[in-house]
């Protein structure tokens, strides 16, 4: 089956997928998401699958262990009932390389709608803080307590000195318009207190728990997605991370639909009251600098949402305990 003539490293997953998992490939789709990498959606005969092969370049950025873990505990959480996709194994492996040397892997295929970042419900939040509540509970099952966060926390003079030279890059490319947004993290930086920081807990994180890795049908949470980036990390990570993508809509924070989050997740794990400023703050000191950069201008979709949310909170540093109050 070919999706156009010269798509040889297509045609090379088919053979080796149809011979490994003893399917027949009835039609395939595209899915044009995410950054390198490449999907499909497969119709065979033995039932709905995604492909996903790693791109070269991207494969290059992962921990392959780590990877390789991540894929493996995938499959865990999948059979003691986390709404994820089941990896299809060969040979004992969950991640797999044809003989041209392509990594890839294959996963049931899931049903879902995404929500519109910002405005998901609180029916949603509550079903997706509480299936985050379940992962981060069963992940401390399989890996116990790390004592290391994947996020090593800089000093405050060093998150300084790097929107400094921010700002200095913006000027000396006549990017006028940008100033504003660095200068606001510089400000945020000058009533942060990292030695909050300290108390969070350390544990086994999604890390990349945002609109395009959740699944609705309706209220309910059908599937997580994407957990090639688990590993050690604050679990507030995951906890701001969703909180954020589900309940920011430009300049309204829904914090209704952020209870509903926390009390989901606390029919599964324990969680401080008062404990989402925190992680607020942390995935702010975290992501800011990823997102607030010289080059923002030219960010694409995903990338714009996460700097403004980095502004947003940037902006409303002083304000948050009294808006989550």
């Amino acid at each position: 089956m070919k999706l156009r003539p010269d798509d040889h490293e297509f045609d090379e997953l088919c053979e080796v997928c149809q011979k490994w998992f003893e399917f027949t490939i009835l039609d395939a789709q595209p899915i044009v998401r995410g950054w390198l990498n490449r999907k499909w959606k497969l119709d065979t005969t033995h039932g709905v699958f995604l492909i996903k092969s790693y791109h070269p370049d991207r494969y290059r950025l992962y921990d392959e262990s780590a990877l390789v873990r991540a894929l493996r505990w995938q499959s865990e959480l999948h059979t003691q009932g986390l709404p994820c996709p089941q990896i299809l194994m060969h040979q004992g492996a969950q991640l797999h390389s044809t003989p041209s040397g392509q990594r890839f892997m294959v996963m049931t295929f899931c049903d879902g709608e995404r929500f519109i970042p910002g405005q998901a419900t609180y029916g949603q939040m509550h079903s997706l803080g509480a299936a985050t509540g379940q992962m981060h509970r069963f992940l401390l099952m399989l890996g116990g307590f790390p004592t290391q966060a994947t996020f090593l926390v800089p000093e405050v003079p060093e998150r300084i000195r790097h929107f400094e030279n921010v700002l200095k890059a913006m000027e000396q490319n006549d990017k006028h318009e940008l100033y504003a947004f660095a200068q606001r993290q510089l400000n945020a930086l000058q009533i942060i207190d990292i030695r909050e920081f300290r108390n969070a807990e350390i544990g086994f994180a999604h890390r990349d728990l945002w609109a395009d890795n959740m699944l609705f049908s309706g209220d309910r949470l059908s599937a997580i997605l994407d957990f090639d980036r688990l590993n050690a990390d604050y679990l507030d990570m995951d906890i701001a991370r969703a909180i954020l993508s589900g309940n920011l809509d430009g300049e309204t924070f829904n914090v209704d639909a952020t209870l509903g989050f926390l009390d989901g997740y606390r029919t599964q794990r324990e969680y401080p009251t008062g404990g989402i400023l925190r992680a607020l703050r942390m995935v702010w000191y975290m992501e800011s600098a990823w997102w607030i950069t010289p080059n923002m201008d030219q960010h694409t979709v995903p990338p714009q949402r996460f700097a403004h949310e980095m502004d947003w909170l940037a902006r409303n540093m002083q304000n948050l305990p009294s808006l989550l109050s």
